[in-house]
């Protein structure tokens, strides 16, 4: 099983960081859940996330990588 199989990617409801990781996953054929998280929800959500921040792309397993070029290299690697 792919380490991409049911992934979920977190982010802001627009483009900016995740919009590379978003696109990347589309164009592999990855099937993955684009988790929207409001402003509103971030305050209570941000000491859960690495670093505290987001894009957060969270695995089948439970694994969360962080940070736009991680994320990307990861993406990268796996799906050649």
């Amino acid at each position: 099983m792919s380490l991409l199989a049911k992934c979920q990617l977190s982010y802001f409801p627009l483009a900016g960081r995740a919009e590379a990781s978003r696109l990347a996953l589309a164009y592999a054929g990855i099937q993955f859940t684009d988790e929207r998280i409001g402003f509103s929800e971030w305050a209570e959500r941000k000491p859960s996330t690495p670093f505290g921040q987001m894009p957060v792309l969270t695995l089948a397993d439970g694994t969360e990588i962080a940070q736009q070029k991680a994320i990307l290299r990861f993406i990268g690697k796996q799906t050649g």
